[in-house]
């Protein structure tokens, strides 16, 4: 590329403009990682003379360890960097495999049409197509005549039944395999022949979506078993923390997991940048690095910090001014569009240091995938031949799209994982060359803890993707496909579910007249057609609504939109009236919803809105049962299930470039739902909660509340417990891959009113009351219980639950030393906190009783850095009122 230039990270930062910004000395953390050495094996002890002759490299160690395994028949999980080849991995077993069935001839040649086949299945279809140009690129360079073809649902219908008949290899998505297996029989030739089964970019199958990518597998193991076919497996991941239990939780299959990369990396400079606090950008003058002003805020404290959409583009363009060829990666389209206009902005305002001296200044351009394909062509070609020297992207870059090499990465916020990260990070750099990789920190939890905390980048463990085959509703839906495609037996025991499930399951769909027969003999599918299609892999069962542009809407002006179907409470909660939503970092707002239909409809249209929604919610958890449960220095810790009712009662718009509120309150106008969900929660210390109850009996406005609730003697503490609440589901992502909206929460002082008991009456029936009557009837139970806990219930915000809640149980202790240190170590000197420490955009109480020092201490005692004696002595308080806070 033109624009590659020395990278000098010490000049650079030295000379970023900072007229009018007040950076403190803690404000950047330079880290120089180092290179790293290929790790190479010999093509002969590895691949035979006709493929160590073709193949242009000398194989990485990952990749010999990789192909060594699957020559001792073992399935397979590579879990390395970006970039590290692990494509050819599978491509060059692919090739063992049809020399191995005389498909090739040593020449390269096919000798005739013996079947030996491989199934590809990319996340998305646009992975699919990019991947079968590089397969078809290597097995053309090699000069191997493989027949590699992309199958889903923008295949001609002309063109498929050739491809089932003569295609070596073809290539999907998760969605194409559980629909095409309806017509398996079509597909006899390729599933007798198949050899090898590979799922790229595993490590994105986690939650809904790997519950049902794994009975998806399981589903096509039982078809390709049917016509003779037993593939072994290829996964290919990025670093995630439990690469061989998440692999053989989605197989049901023994893998072994290689994860010691043997490719070379160039020297890396990574830069975590804080942005000043809001309010230090003056008009003028420049600060002395000695003499900063004093930082907005109560009591000295960071309460806000300038956007990371304002600072990063001034950075992108401060690293292409000195020819640093650069990503800006943005979590919108339009900001990807605002990020360009800000480098041109920043340059204007500093025209003494940006001056077009040997000819223009470097050209940046936006790039996403709401374009035009010939405009994306274009900027990728500008951009591979230097004559732009940055693209402000999407996610549409992150993977697969063959850009050139380039120098730089910045990132506009954390993207929310480790593992996302580093693969944005890892564009840059390739083939060896010196790199640099900037993270631009918005005030959030995540970002801020990451930049206090630069460590926790640069661990080698990272979180743990969550695959739970518990599901009963995913798996019923799985059940009826199953039966469609091959009738179930007794040979199914084990095989596709244990005996109790299968014959639960099957009992089930009989009296519901979609099976018939029994297990002893066989069960027939008896439902309506392609039962296939009602399997959404966002959802988990129950009332799904399809998303569905207006009727006005030139869907070629759009593009792809292959939205998947929404389950109903995230429909409920993500897409009322009015709501603005993101596909692909393009805005959608909703602007009808029908639920009178039998397939409910939401109905969205294309639009450039200056603000993004947020819905607000109120929440109780009732009737919870504890499964299990184990104590924790004196606390006692449960995972169970039980009944949530959720009311998405209002919204508020908040402006994209500040992420401060619009308009707020805005009614949804929608009613409350229920969810039957997988729940942990955790019970105070009885000495721990009295101690607490007297430290902070005094506190009251402090917590954020009005005048009116500040005279509750128990405020302080409820208001640590909510605070301890909101503190674990927004860390939750440092350890596992989740998105914390997927989580939910809700601290209360009456535990036991919310349990199962004989005593109780079933309250998850009654969901189409207002949460207002249930709450009711939780306040007459605590004042009629002689005794209870104190604590808080972790959620999963899915139907039938998504195992998020039963990894937090298991991740407890080191999930709450991570909220506890976020919390000590936040800046903000707000006793309530701020949204770097404390604050949830899903709070249902407006954010509000919250005490930092009160949900610090809790987590003290809970993690045992702290003991009963360094507490005062509490007396037994009168009875306690039902407190609770989402």
């Amino acid at each position: 590329m033109t624009h590659h230039s020395t990278i000098d990270v010490e000049r650079l930062i030295a000379t970023f403009p900072r007229e009018g910004v007040w950076l403190d000395s803690d404000s950047i953390t330079y880290r120089p990682l180092p290179a790293r050495e290929a790790d190479t094996v010999p093509s002969g002890e590895v691949l035979r003379p006709t493929l160590a002759e073709r193949y242009p490299f000398e194989p990485f160690r990952h990749q010999a360890d990789a192909l060594n395994a699957l020559d001792r028949d073992e399935n397979v999980t590579v879990a390395t960097s970006t970039s590290s080849g692990k494509t050819d991995v599978y491509a060059l077993q692919i090739a063992r495999n049809l020399l191995d069935a005389g498909v090739l001839a040593p020449d390269g040649s096919r000798t005739g049409d013996a079947d030996a086949t491989a199934l590809c299945i990319y996340p998305t279809k646009a992975l699919a197509g990019d991947q079968r140009e590089s397969l078809a690129d290597r097995y053309d360079e090699m000069g191997l005549d493989v027949r590699v073809a992309r199958y889903d649902g923008d295949t001609p219908q002309s063109e498929r039944r050739e491809i089932r008949e003569r295609a070596d290899v073809i290539l999907t998505n998760p969605m194409g395999v559980s629909t095409y297996l309806h017509d398996h029989d079509r597909w006899s030739r390729f599933y007798s022949g198949l050899d090898l089964v590979v799922l790229d970019e595993s490590h994105t199958h986690t939650g809904v979506q790997g519950m049902h990518v794994a009975w998806i597998l399981r589903r096509l193991r039982r078809v390709v078993s049917h016509w003779g076919g037993d593939p072994q497996y290829v996964l290919t991941s990025a670093t995630i923390g439990n690469p061989e239990e998440h692999s053989e939780e989605l197989l049901d299959e023994p893998v072994t997991v290689v994860d010691e990369d043997g490719s070379p990396r160039g020297p890396r400079d990574l830069l975590l940048w804080n942005p000043p606090p809001s309010g230090s950008e003056q008009e003028q003058g420049t600060f002395a690095a000695d003499d900063p002003p004093a930082a907005p805020g109560v009591d000295g404290g960071i309460t806000s910090r300038v956007p990371a959409s304002v600072d990063a583009p001034r950075l992108w363009n401060h690293l292409t001014y000195h020819g640093i060829g650069s990503l800006l990666f943005c979590p919108s389209r339009k900001l990807t569009e605002i990020a360009v206009r800000r480098a041109a902005e920043h340059r204007s305002e500093h025209p003494g240091y940006y001056r077009a001296t040997n000819g223009p200044l470097p050209s940046l351009e936006a790039y996403n995938a709401g374009m035009g394909r010939i405009t994306r062509q274009e900027r990728e070609s500008s951009f591979k031949n230097g004559s732009l020297a940055g693209l402000a992207t999407t996610s549409a870059l992150e993977l697969g799209i063959d850009i050139g090499d380039l120098d730089g990465v910045v990132l506009l916020g954390y993207p929310g994982q480790r593992q996302q990260f580093w693969q944005r990070i890892g564009r840059a750099g390739r083939g060896g060359s010196r790199s640099v990789g900037v993270l631009v920190a918005d005030h959030r939890t995540l970002d801020q803890y990451v930049v206090d905390n630069p460590e926790y980048l640069l661990d080698t463990d990272v979180e743990d993707a969550v695959v739970d085959t518990d599901n009963d509703a995913v798996f019923a839906q799985h059940l009826l496909c199953a039966a469609d495609e091959i009738a179930l037996d007794e040979a199914d025991i084990g095989r596709f579910a244990s005996e109790e499930r299968l014959r639960s399951g099957v009992e089930m769909w009989r009296r519901a007249g979609r099976l018939t027969g029994y297990l002893d003999a066989v069960v027939h599918y008896a439902g309506a057609r392609r039962p296939q299609t009602e399997v959404s892999i966002y959802g988990t069962g129950g009332d799904e609504y399809e998303l569905r542009l207006t009727d006005d809407v030139d869907e070629a002006a759009v593009g792809d939109f292959d939205a998947e179907n929404v389950a109903r409470n995230r429909a409920f909660r993500d897409y009322h009236e009015g709501a603005v939503r993101l596909f692909d970092g393009q805005q959608f707002e909703v602007t009808a919803i029908h639920d009178d239909r039998p397939q409910p409809v939401v109905e969205l249209e294309p639009v450039d809105r200056e603000y993004y929604t947020r819905t607000l919610s109120d929440v109780n958890v009732v009737d919870a049962e504890s499964e299990r449960s184990r104590e924790v220095n004196g606390f006692t810790l449960h995972f169970g299930t039980g009944t949530v009712l959720v009311h998405h009662h209002s919204y508020d718009q908040v402006y994209v470039e500040s992420n401060e509120p619009k308009e707020r309150l805005l009614p949804t106008d929608r009613p409350p739902i229920r969810m039957e969900t997988q729940l942990c929660w955790v019970e105070v210390s009885e000495d721990v909660e009295r101690g607490l109850l007297e430290t902070y009996r005094e506190y009251g406005t402090e917590t954020g509340v009005d005048a009116e609730r500040a005279g509750a003697p128990q405020i302080g503490y409820v208001a640590g417990l909510h605070a301890a609440e909101h503190a674990m589901i927004k860390t939750a992502p440092l350890e596992l891959l989740v998105d914390q909206g997927d989580l939910g929460g809700l601290s209360t002082l009456v535990l036991d009113s919310h349990y199962a008991s004989p005593e109780h009456d079933e309250l998850g029936a009654t969901a189409e009351r207002s949460l207002d009557a249930v709450e009711a009837v939780i306040a007459d139970r605590a004042e009629g219980s002689t005794g209870t806990a104190s604590g808080w219930f972790i959620y999963d915000g899915v139907e039938g639950g998504i195992g998020f809640a039963r990894a937090i149980y298991e991740e407890f202790e080191t999930l709450a030393a991570h909220a506890r240190d976020q919390l000590r170590n936040c800046e903000c000197g707000r006793p309530d906190g701020c949204p770097a420490c404390t604050y949830s955009e899903n709070c249902g109480n407006d954010n509000a009783p919250l005490l930092r020092e009160s949900a610090i201490d809790v987590f003290e005692h809970l993690i045992g850095d702290r003991t009963r004696a360094d507490l005062p002595d509490g007396e037994e308080s009168e009875r306690r009122p039902a407190l609770f806070y989402a």
